[in-house]
C-alpha cells in the first residue's frame, strides 16, 4: 500500500522547481463547491481513521496537490488545508504514542510510513508559507532577510504560481496556526522515535522535516520578533541536537545562515546559549567559539565588524561562550597594539576592550576568570605595556589571589610574575625594581622640582603644559605605551636655563615615571603575605608558581621577596615519594642553585668562587631554628647531588680559620654552619678538618664567639655517620672514639669554660650531645664534668689555670660576688639534667650493642665456637635473653641513674633551669615522674615565667609518650594551657597537642572545643597550626565528626564561649570535614535535638547557622530536617535563624538536576517554615 511513497526521494524530487507525482489534481481550475466538496470527504476520512492517508493514495494525492498549488488557494481554503493536515498529524501522533506505550510493535511500520506522510507535507506547507509571507512583506515595502544563494533560489521555485496569485489571497496570514504546528513538532519529537525506525538513517530523514521547518522559520526576520515562536523553534532544534544526532546538521545551518541571513547572528547566538544551558550541549558552541578565536587571531579585523553583537554575549549563562570571547577580545587587543603607526586611533576601542576584560574578573565561574588571566599573559607580553592599565591589573590580580579556585590562584600568580618581569620601569636605570632605590631617585627629583622657580613668563605656559601631561583622563598617556621622550632618557642633556619650561615638564615627567614605578613596588608588596601562604599550599602548581615568583622577585632585587626565599626553604621537607613532591623539591634545588650558586660566566674563577661563598655564608645571617634546620636538609641534599664544587668548600674554611685579620663574627660562624650542613652529606669534610675545628672553633675564637663554638659542636657531631639509625635496627654504623682523644679534652675545657653570658647553656647542650655521640664511654666523662662543676660551684674552689680558660669580660672576679650569683649553680643544674637525658639515649644504645652481639654470636657455627671459647663476654652475652637486656636497663633507669648512693637530687635562671632538668629526669623513671607529677603542675599553674610554663608543656608532651598511663588521667592540664595568656605557651601546648592526637598517644574526651577556639585567634602561627591540625585529625577515623558536639557546646555555651562572629568562622571550617551523607543525616538530627529545652537565643542561632553549613544533597538528609521541626518550629521568629534555614532552601533549590522528591521535601519544609513563623510572630 505505500509503495508509492518514499520519504528520502520525494524530498529529492521537491528540490525541483517543477515537482511532478501521478494523479494530481489542478486544483486552480476547480470551482470553489468542487474544492470544499474534496476538502469535506478528506476530512471525513481522516477523521475516522489518521491512517487513512497510506491505505488510499487518491488521499494523499489530493492534500499534495493542495499543497503544491496553496499560493493559488483563498485565504479560507488555504486554512482548510492546513487544519486538515494539522489535525491529522495530531491524531497520528496520539494513535503513535499510545500504541508505543503499550508495545504494539505491529503498528509500528504503518504508524511510520503516515507520521513521513504528514511531515512531508507539513514540512512543504511551511515552505509555501513562509515564501508567501515574505512576498507579502516585500510588497508592503518590509525588507525581507533574503540574503544569498538559496533564499533567491526559493523565490524562483514559487514565482510562476505567486503571479497569478488573487489579491484575496494575499491577505492570508498563518501566525495563529504558526505556534500551533511548532508545538505539535515539539510532540512528535518527544516520541520514542528509535522504535518506530530501527534505521539511523530514515530516522534521520524524518526528524530532518522538522529541523527544516525550524529553520526556515527562523529566516522571516518577523518571526524572530516573536518570543513565543523563537522559544518554540530553540526547544525543536535543542531536541534535535540533544536526542536525534544533529548536532553536525546544526554546525553546518549556523554557519550557513550567520553567512546569508544578518538578522540570524544574535538569534543563533541565543540557540547555542540554549543548547548550553537547557540542555547540557556545550559542544557545538564551543566548537564555532573555537573558531571565533581562531578567526580573532588570524583575521582580527573580520571579528572587528562584528563586535558590537560578540560583546552582549559576555554575560551569557554559557561559560564557554564567556571563555571564548573573552580570548576573542584579547586577540583584539595584541593586534590593535601591534599597529604602532595607527595606534592612536585606537585608544577608545582598546579602553573598551579593557573595561570588558577587567569586568570578567567578577565572573562567577572559575575557569572564566582562569581563562582571563591566561589571555592577560599574552597581553602584558606587548611591547605597548599600558602603564595605567597595568597598575589596575595588578590590584586585580593581587586580589585574584585569594580566590577559591586553584586555577585561578596559579594564573594569577604566573600573572604576576610576568607583570614583574615585563615592567614598564626600565628606560632609564635598567629593570631593577629595589624600592630604597626609587623612593630615593624620587625624593631626589621632588627636591629639584621644589628648587626651581619659574619665571613670571612661564608660570601660565608651564601650569597649562603640565596639566594635560599629569591628568588622569589623557588616554594616550595613560594607556599607550609610547618611546620615552629624549629629556626623559638622556638626563644630562644640558639646558639653556634651569627654569625653563622644557626643564620643568622634563622633571615632572620624571617624577611621574618614578612614582609610578613606586606604587608598582608597593602594589606587588602586598601580595606577599598571601604568596607565602600559598607556598604551603596542597595544589603542587600554586607551589611552583609562587616559587617562580619568589626568584623572579629576588632577580630583580625586590627588598620584600627575601621573606618568600626563606619561606620557600621549608619545601624540602615535601615526601618525595610521589611526582608532586619530588617537583617541588627539584624546583627549590634548582632555585636555589640559580640565585646562590650559579653565577655569571664573565667572572673568574677566583670571582666566582668568593661569590658563591659570600651567598652562602649570608644564608645563615639572622636566621631562625627553624630556617636552619631546614636549610641544613637543602645544602645537605645539594652536596649528595654533588652540587658544590671543592673550591667554595675550601673557601668556606678559609673563611673559617682566618687569623691574619679581622672578619666579622657572623662571617666566621657562617662558614662553619655551612660546612656543618655540607658534612651531613660527606662526612669526609669535618673529618679532615678535625683539628682546625678544635684550634678555631674550641679554641680562643670559639671562647670568644660562643656561637662559634656551638656550630662547630654541631660540625662535629658529623663524624659519628651520616646514615640515620632506624629504630628496631641492630645494625650500627655510628663512629666512636677512645675518650683520650683531643676532641673530648676540647669539649670539656668548652663545658667548663666560666662565663656569665646566656650562649654558654647552648653551648654546653651541643658539646654534651657531642660526647654522648662521639665518645666510647661518655658516661665517665660526663662524671668527671659533673663532680668538678659539683666541687667548684660547692667548695667555691676556683679551678686551676692549666684547667680553665678565663674569659676576661664574663668571668666573676672574686667568691663572694659568685656567691650572690645564681648562675653558676644553674649551669651545673643544667649540666646535670641534659646529661640523665642524653644518658637515657646512651643506655637505649647499649641495649642495642649487647643484642648486635648476641647475634653475632648465635649466628656463628657451633664446631666454630667450640674451638674458640675464650671469649667470656660473648658467652656470657650469647647466653642471656632480651628480655634480660631489657630489663637490665630498666632496673639502672630506675633504681641507679637516680636513685643511687650518691643520687643528685631554684632567683631567675635558677627556676628555669631546675624545672627543665626536673621535666628532663621525670622522663626517666615512671616512679620519679610520679611522685613529682603533682608538683610539675604546681609550677605550671602558678608560675608567672612564661619560658618555665612552655618548657614544662614540651616536657608533659615527652612523659606522656614514656608514660602514657601517668600523663592521661592529667590531661586537662595541657588544655588548659591552651588559653594561657602568653603567645609561646600557647603555640607550644597546641604543637605538644596535636603531636600526641594525631599519632595516637593520647584519646579526645571532649577537649577539642578548646583546640577549636585557637583556630581564630589573634597569633597567625596559632591559628595555622590549629588548622593544619584539624586538617589531619579529619582524616582519621571520622575524629572531627564524632566530636562535633562537643566543640558546638564548648564554643557557644562552655565557660569561656567565644563571639558569634569567631564561632561562625570556626564551623565554617570545620563542617568542610562532615562530607558523608550519612554523617551528615545524623548531624541534622542531633542539632534538631539541641533546639529543645534551650531558652539561650544565641544558642539557637548557633545551631541554625551550623544546620545551614551541611551540604543537603540527598533527600533523606532534608526529610531528617523536617523530621526535626517540632524542636525548633518555636524558634523561627528569630530573625538569623529564620534566615539560616531560608538558606539551607535556597542552596538545596539550586541543586541541578533536582528529583521531584526532593522538590516535594523542599516545598513542604519551606510552606511549613514560614506557617510557623507567622504564627511565632503573631
Amino acid at each position: 500500500m505505500t509503495e508509492f511513497f518514499n520519504l528520502h526521494e520525494e524530498l529529492l524530487k521537491l528540490q525541483d522547481a517543477n515537482y511532478f507525482f501521478p494523479n494530481e489534481i489542478s486544483v486552480r481550475e476547480l470551482e470553489a463547491l468542487e474544492l470544499d466538496k474534496m476538502l469535506n470527504d478528506t476530512t471525513d476520512r481522516i477523521s475516522e481513521n489518521s491512517l487513512s492517508i497510506i491505505i488510499n493514495a487518491e488521499l494523499f494525492d489530493i492534500l499534495r496537490s493542495f499543497v503544491k498549488n496553496f499560493n493559488d488557494l483563498k485565504s479560507t481554503t488555504m486554512n482548510r488545508v492546513l487544519d486538515i493536515i494539522l489535525s491529522g498529524f495530531k491524531a497520528e501522533y496520539e494513535a503513535t504514542s499510545n500504541d508505543l506505550n503499550e508495545d504494539e510493535e505491529e503498528t509500528f511500520s504503518e504508524h511510520r510510513i503516515a507520521l513521513e506522510m504528514y511531515g512531508f507535507l507539513l514540512l512543504w506547507l511551511i515552505s509555501n508559507a513562509e515564501n508567501k509571507a515574505d512576498s507579502k512583506s516585500g510588497a508592503n515595502g518590509t525588507v525581507v532577510a533574503t540574503g544569498g544563494r538559496t533564499r533567491r533560489q526559493r523565490q524562483t521555485k514559487s514565482k510562476s504560481s505567486s503571479s497569478s496569485t488573487d489579491n484575496s489571497s494575499d491577505e492570508w496570514d498563518w501566525s495563529a496556526q504558526k505556534l500551533i504546528a511548532l508545538n505539535l513538532m515539539v510532540k512528535i519529537l518527544g516520541l520514542r522515535l528509535k522504535k518506530i525506525w530501527t534505521s539511523t538513517h530514515e530516522k534521520d530523514t524524518f526528524v530532518s522535516l522538522f529541523t527544516k521547518s525550524a529553520y526556515r522559520i527562523l529566516e522571516n526576520v518577523n518571526n524572530i520578533k516573536d518570543p513565543a515562536i523563537k522559544r518554540v523553534v530553540y526547544q525543536i532544534l535543542s531536541t534535535c541536537v540533544k536526542d536525534h544526532n544533529h548536532a553536525f546538521g546544526a554546525q553546518t545551518s549556523i554557519i550557513q545562515n550567520l553567512q546569508y541571513y544578518e538578522h540570524l547572528s544574535e538569534p543563533m547566538a541565543e540557540f547555542l546559549d540554549v543548547l548550553a544551558k537547557q540542555c547540557d550541549h556545550t559542544q557545538i558552541a564551543e566548537e564555532i567559539l573555537m573558531f571565533l578565536v581562531k578567526l580573532s587571531e588570524l583575521v582580527p579585523k573580520v571579528v572587528m565588524k562584528q563586535i558590537g553583537l560578540l560583546v552582549k554575549h559576555l554575560d551569557s549563562e554559557c561559560p564557554p561562550m564567556r571563555m571564548g570571547l573573552i580570548e576573542v577580545l584579547s586577540n583584539l587587543i595584541i593586534d590593535l597594539a601591534n599597529q604602532e603607526d595607527q595606534a592612536s586611533n585606537y585608544v577608545s576601542q582598546i579602553n573598551g576592550f579593557f573595561d570588558a576584560l577587567e569586568e570578567r574578573f567578577l565572573d562567577v565561574n572559575t575557569f572564566c576568570r582562569s581563562k582571563l588571566l591566561q589571555v592577560y599573559l599574552k597581553i602584558v607580553d606587548l611591547k605597548a605595556k599600558f602603564p595605567k592599565r597595568r597598575q589596575k591589573l595588578t590590584d586585580l590580580v593581587i586580589r585574584a589571589l585569594k580566590d577559591k579556585g586553584c586555577n585561578v590562584r596559579k594564573n594569577a600568580i604566573k600573572l604576576l610574575t610576568r607583570l614583574i618581569a615585563t615592567h614598564p620601569y626600565g628606560v632609564i636605570h635598567g629593570g631593577e625594581l629595589s624600592v630604597r632605590e626609587w623612593e630615593d631617585r624620587l625624593e631626589k627629583v621632588e627636591n629639584e622640582l621644589r628648587a626651581i622657580q619659574p619665571p613670571q613668563e612661564f608660570t601660565e605656559v608651564g601650569a597649562e603644559t603640565s596639566t594635560p601631561l599629569l591628568s588622569d583622563d589623557d588616554s594616550q598617556s595613560e594607556d599607550m605605551d609610547v618611546d620615552m621622550p629624549d629629556v626623559l632618557i638622556n638626563q644630562n642633556t644640558s639646558a639653556t636655563s634651569a627654569t625653563s619650561a622644557d626643564e620643568i615638564m622634563r622633571l615632572q615627567l620624571t617624577r611621574r615615571y618614578y612614582a609610578d614605578a613606586v606604587r608598582f613596588i608597593h602594589q606587588v608588596h602586598t601580595a606577599i603575605p598571601t604568596l607565602c601562604q600559598l607556598l604551603g599550599s596542597t595544589t603542587k602548581s600554586e607551589v611552583l608558581e609562587a616559587m617562580e615568583f619568589f626568584v623572579t622577585a629576588y632577580t630583580y632585587k625586590m627588598e620584600f621577596a627575601i621573606e618568600g626565599i626563606k619561606r620557600m626553604l621549608h619545601l624540602i621537607w615535601i615526601k618525595d615519594n610521589n611526582d608532586e613532591g619530588k617537583g617541588i623539591r627539584n624546583r627549590l634545588i634548582d632555585s636555589y642553585y640559580k640565585l646562590y650558586i650559579e653565577t655569571d660566566v664573565s667572572l673568574s674563577d677566583k670571582e666566582a668562587v668568593n661569590l658563591v661563598t659570600r651567598n652562602l655564608i649570608s644564608l645563615t645571617y639572622n636566621a631562625t631554628l627553624a630556617e636552619l634546620t631546614s636549610l641544613e636538609q637543602l645544602m645537605s641534599t645539594m652536596m649528595a647531588e654533588e652540587l658544590i664544587s671543592d673550591n667554595v668548600i675550601a673557601k668556606l674554611w678559609s673563611v673559617y680559620s682566618v687569623s691574619t685579620k679581622q672578619i666579622p663574627k657572623v662571617q666566621r660562624r657562617g662558614a662553619i654552619i655551612i660546612l656543618g650542613m655540607f658534612a651531613k652529606a660527606k662526612m669526609e669534610i669535618v673529618q679532615e678538618k678535625t683539628d682546625l675545628l678544635l684550634k678555631i672553633g674550641l679554641g680562643p675564637f670559639g671562647k670568644a664567639d660562643l656561637s662559634l663554638a656551638k656550630y662547630t659542636c654541631i660540625a662535629l657531631q658529623r663524624l659519628g655517620g651520616n646514615k640515620a639509625r632506624v629504630k628496631g635496627s641492630l645494625n650500627n654504623d655510628s663512629i666512636r672514639f677512645p675518650m683520650s682523644h683531643p676532641i673530648f679534652h676540647r669539649l670539656k675545657q668548652m663545658i667548663e669554660f666560666q662565663t656569665s653570658s646566656q650562649e654558654w647553656f647552648a653551648v654546653a647542650e651541643q658539646a654534651i650531645n657531642t660526647i654522648y655521640l662521639l665518645g666510647e664511654h661518655p658516661d665517665i666523662l660526663c662524671a668527671e664534668i659533673i663532680k668538678h662543676k659539683t666541687a667548684f660551684v660547692f667548695d667555691l674552689k676556683v679551678p686551676k689555670a692549666d684547667d680553665m680558660d678565663i674569659d676576661g669580660d664574663n668571668f666573676l672576679p672574686d667568691q663572694e660576688q659568685f656567691m650572690t650569683h645564681p648562675l653558676q649553680l644553674s649551669q651545673l643544674i643544667f649540666i646535670v639534667g641534659h646529661v640523665a637525658i642524653k644518658h637515657i639515649v646512651h643506655l637505649e644504645f647499649i641495649e642495642d650493642e649487647w643484642k648486635r652481639r648476641k647475634a653475632e654470636a648465635e649466628s656463628k657455627d657451633t664446631e666454630k665456637a667450640a674451638k674458640n671459647p675464650g671469649d667470656d663476654e660473648l658467652e656470657q652475652v650469647a647466653g642471656t635473653t632480651e628480655d634480660e637486656f631489657g630489663e637490665a636497663i630498666a632496673h639502672i633507669r630506675e633504681k641507679e641513674l637516680l636513685f643511687g648512693e650518691n643520687s643528685l637530687l631554684v632567683n631567675h635562671t635558677l627556676q628555669i633551669c631546675a624545672t627543665l632538668a626536673l621535666a628532663k629526669l621525670m622522663c626517666v623513671s615512671s616512679e620519679f615522674c610520679e611522685n613529682n607529677l603533682q608538683l610539675l603542675f604546681t609550677i605550671l599553674e602558678r608560675s608567672s615565667e612564661p619560658t618555665i610554663r612552655s618548657n614544662i608543656i614540651i616536657a608533659l608532651g615527652d612523659m606522656t609518650v614514656c608514660f602514657n598511663n601517668i600523663i592521661d588521667e592529667n590531661i586537662n592540664y595541657l588544655y588548659k594551657r591552651l588559653s594561657d595568656p602568653d603567645n609561646l605557651v600557647k603555640k607550644n601546648t597546641l604543637m605538644v597537642l596535636t603531636h600526641l592526637i594525631l599519632n595516637g598517644m593520647i584519646k579526645v574526651k571532649g577537649q577539642l572545643g578548646e583546640m577549636a577556639k585557637c583556630l581564630e585567634d589573634e597569633d597567625q602561627r596559632i591559628s595555622d597550626l590549629a588548622r593544619l591540625f584539624f586538617t589531619e585529625l579529619a582524616s582519621k577515623d571520622n575524629a572531627v565528626y564524632n566530636n562535633l558536639p562537643d566543640i558546638i557546646s564548648n564554643l557557644s555555651s562552655g565557660d569561656n564561649p567565644v563571639n558569634e562572629e569567631s564561632f561562625k568562622k570556626i564551623m565554617k571550617f570545620l563542617f568542610e570535614f562532615i562530607e558523608k551523607d550519612k554523617h551528615t543525616e545524623n548531624v541534622v538530627e542531633k542539632l534538631c535535638q539541641r533546639f529543645k529545652n534551650l531558652d539561650d537565643r544565641r544558642q539557637w542561632r548557633n545551631i541554625a547557622y551550623c544546620l545551614s553549613l551541611l551540604p543537603y544533597k540527598s533527600e533523606r538528609i532534608v526529610k531528617r530536617l523536617l523530621e526535626g521541626m517540632s524542636h525548633y518550629q518555636d524558634k523561627l521568629h528569630e530573625n538569623d535563624v529564620h534566615k539560616a534555614f531560608m538558606d539551607i532552601i535556597s542552596r538545596v533549590k539550586l541543586i541541578k538536576p533536582q528529583k521531584p522528591e526532593m522538590k516535594q521535601l523542599v516545598d513542604e519544609l519551606e510552606s511549613k517554615i514560614e506557617e510557623f513563623r507567622q504564627r511565632s510572630q503573631e
